[in-house]
């Protein structure tokens, strides 16, 4: 199978860029036997007249322009109809979409995306009325052009359907899987009766206020108000640590002794607690139920996918305030056998469908169904 691989903004080759999903993705396909070829990523481009308008953009509005510029979806569309025609794949593949706006082939193209622009720009809005606009057309014409496409999530599938027109069969929902080395997650895990003094949560986020980090502050302190010895560990922001919090630093998964580090979190830990105001997929779940460690979320953009309720983890209505969370956790601290259950049957959905020798199974069955 030749598969063209269209990197848009990070390399596929360098595990540190971005998420790390497209280093996954493009492992995950070699490892199935595909013969893959990587097209970008893509130098940013932007000719006079748009540097113009977004300097114009920038003095009359406070939101942001879109992600590209024209002159971007034109090059990347150009560089990738060059290395068509040199490599002749069977089929095209790419983790957002950008260069396909502008893209002119007869190649059957397999798009994934973590969240639709809609669905972005109703639970986390940054884009000006008008930007938004050209970035739904935008990806409008790319899901037209699709032969399948792949999402992470059910809230993005039913964007998909009801507001792009997509038949239900040329949508596959894949939940984004782990972004840890093989070689990090343990092979079996010990469950042990759990000691609860303290209670342990982990938070693992970069930014404040979109991973509703003030709220996991509040339930940390809610709990130790009422008598439940608790402590927080805040993973990937600087902060001023205080009683029960800790903030510790970004690591690099690339460095051995960080990788150790950043895992040893989650092997700390009783819950990954992730009350993110928005958030496409949630990468950080998938790790947590790696290590058998459940996450204690909320229904915002795809976490309900990538956490399945009662399964790898507890999942509240959007938009839960702290006291939902504290009366989540004090179910579960009251009922230490129901919460060895949950990790267990959270470790066994990490083995069924959150690691990538599983993902990679699942998309190279749906590129070749595309291709015959």
């Amino acid at each position: 199978m030749k598969i063209l691989y269209v990197a848009n903004r990070y390399s596929p080759l360098r595990m540190q860029d971005g998420s790390g999903t497209d280093y996954d993705l493009y492992h995950a396909l070699l490892a199935q036997g595909g013969t893959v070829e990587v097209v970008g990523p893509f130098a940013e481009v932007c000719g006079l007249i748009e540097r113009g308008y977004r300097k114009l953009h920038r003095l009359f509005s406070k939101e942001r322009y879109a992600k590209h510029s024209l002159a971007y979806l034109r090059a990347s569309a150009r560089e990738v109809e060059r290395v068509v025609e040199a490599f002749e794949p069977q089929v095209i593949f790419g983790f957002f979409g950008a260069p396909f706006v502008r893209l002119r082939t007869n190649v059957p193209l397999v798009y994934m995306l973590d969240t639709t622009i809609i669905g972005q720009q109703q639970q986390d809005p940054l884009f000006s009325w008008l930007e938004y606009r050209r970035m739904l057309a935008w990806e409008r014409e790319v899901v037209r052009k699709s032969a399948h496409v792949i999402t992470c999530s059910r809230w993005s599938a039913e964007f998909l359907e009801r507001d792009y027109g997509l038949l239900a069969e040329r949508i596959t929902v894949l939940p984004i899987p782990a972004s840890l080395p093989a070689a990090a997650i343990p092979q079996e895990l010990d469950f042990e009766k759990p000691q609860f003094r303290p209670l342990r949560l982990l938070l693992v986020g970069r930014m404040y206020q979109r991973k509703g980090i003030d709220i996991a502050i509040e339930v940390v302190e809610q709990l130790n108000r009422a008598g439940i010895a608790t402590e927080l560990r805040i993973v990937g922001l600087s902060g001023e640590d205080r009683p029960h919090v800790q903030f510790t630093r970004l690591y690099d998964k690339v460095q051995p002794a960080d990788l150790a580090e950043y895992t040893g979190h989650y092997q700390w830990a009783h819950f990954l607690i992730h009350p993110a105001r928005f958030e496409a997929a949630g990468i950080v779940a998938s790790e947590a139920a790696a290590f058998g460690v459940p996450t204690l979320t909320n229904a915002a953009g795809g976490l309900a996918t990538t956490v399945e309720d009662q399964v790898s983890g507890i999942v509240l209505p959007r938009g839960s305030p702290a006291e939902a969370y504290v009366a989540a956790l004090q179910r579960w601290l009251d009922a230490p056998e129901d919460y060895l259950e949950l990790r267990r049957s959270t470790r066994q959905r990490f083995e069924r469908e959150l690691n990538w020798q599983a993902a990679g199974k699942r998309l190279l069955a749906i590129i070749e169904k595309v291709v015959r």
